[in-house]
């Protein structure tokens, strides 16, 4: 019989085993960290001002694809029984769950469902695009004609106020909604701090008969360039209480965007660098012109509506800006398709495959949301939101609620 193989011969191998295993580990726990962190950042994001830290905010936007990539990593630190890891990744989860879910969702006895008396409000970025014009003012109208808004909030869709100079080119989905359906276009009498004399890039249109009265409008100077960001305050009279309503289209990052520009290579990191500098001074930018727009919405001594096209996520801080300036703490505007939309995804852009939300409405509690939807469409990069609002109470003061 063998002689038993001396004791440093026998422990050797399990720990050769135990420092390949933890070679190993190291390199999946590098980018396992930078993956945790990315996440961490861009639920920060909200509370982050986007000067100083718009790469949290840049984190924000990518928040959902990377929350699917963490997701998936964990089965990683599951098999290896790194339970600290686990940990981690099920904290991080659980939050991007909890800010993805319809958190201040009601059932719908509480709400009461959707009706005719409901004042019904949709917000569209509809821009001029594709290769006919004709068909996207009958795309346009269909849309109207069939959902029948009672106030259609457009973005990136032109209107104008005559004035001397240079003529200024009318949007057609514009166009065809006001002259083919009964809808006005309401248009405030300062308009030209848009970057175009006389026009904006975010117009209203109210349908007749539905008893909304315009009572007045002002177009809100945000910016400085013509990139701004653009708004439109209406104070609106609707069953014999008024609201303030802003139609909003934050800025852009502009054109091309990275995944169009040939010259950006996924092997070559550098190539990006020229669109973080943008994104850095887009983001600096947007928050600034949010802020002002920020300080005018809590200076209302009426209930105020915000929406349209924040070019920002529910995560972003310019999103909680608008959503809790004016109102007291604990109280802030109801994400209208959180509160009543449901279980359904709602995400609004790429309307093509839709992953992010960046169409919001944003509803004072003088309000109720009693439905809310996302539309699917084939005539823009955006689908629509539309809502069903009603008072939340009788108003048997005669003073408007606040």
């Amino acid at each position: 019989m063998p002689p038993p193989a001396p004791a440093r011969h026998r422990a050797g191998a399990p720990r050769r085993q135990s420092a390949v295993g933890r070679f190993l580990w190291t390199l999946w726990a590098i980018p396992a960290a930078a993956l945790l962190a990315f996440v961490a950042a861009g639920l920060a994001a909200a509370v982050l001002p986007p000067g100083p830290f718009w790469w949290a905010q840049l984190a924000a936007v990518g928040l959902p694809y990377a929350s699917v990539g963490l997701a998936a990593a964990t089965v990683v630190p599951v098999l290896a029984r790194r339970w600290r890891w686990v940990l981690a990744h099920a904290v991080l989860l659980a939050l991007v769950a909890w800010r993805a879910a319809p958190g201040t969702w009601q059932p719908p006895a509480a709400l009461g469902a959707p009706g005719p008396e409901d004042l019904v409000l949709t917000t569209f970025n509809l821009p001029t695009a594709g290769p006919s014009r004709e068909a996207l003012g009958d795309s346009a109208v269909a849309f109207v004609a069939r959902t029948e808004p009672d106030i259609l909030l457009l973005q990136d869709a032109w209107a104008y106020r005559p004035l001397r100079g240079p003529a200024v080119e009318q949007s057609v989905q514009v166009t065809a909604v006001e002259e083919r359906l009964p809808y006005r276009l309401a248009l405030p009498r300062n308009l030209g701090t848009s970057g175009r004399p006389g026009a904006t890039g975010v117009p209203v249109l109210v349908r007749r008969g539905t008893g909304v009265e315009v009572v007045g409008q002002e177009d809100v100077p945000l910016g400085g360039d013509e990139d701004r960001s653009l708004a439109i305050r209406s104070q609106l009279r609707w069953r014999g209480r008024e609201f303030v309503l802003y139609n909003v289209h934050l800025r852009s990052f502009g054109e091309p965007k990275p995944w169009d520009d040939p010259s950006v290579q996924p092997a070559e990191p550098l190539s990006l660098i020229p669109y973080l500098r943008q994104y850095r001074r887009v983001y600096a930018q947007r928050g600034a012109e949010t802020t002002r727009l920020a300080e005018r919405i809590a200076a209302e001594t009426l209930p105020v509506v915000v929406a349209g096209d924040f070019n920002s996520t529910a995560d972003n801080w310019n999103v909680r800006q608008l959503r809790t300036a004016g109102r007291p703490a604990g109280s802030p505007r109801v994400d209208a398709f959180r509160a009543a939309g449901g279980r359904t995804w709602g995400r609004t852009y790429h309307a093509a495959r839709p992953v992010v939300r960046i169409d919001f409405v944003l509803v004072d509690p003088a309000l109720v949301v009693a439905g809310a939807d996302v539309t699917d469409v084939a005539f823009s990069d955006h689908r629509p939101v539309r809502t069903h609002l009603r008072w939340a109470a009788p108003d048997t003061t005669g003073a408007a609620p606040r």
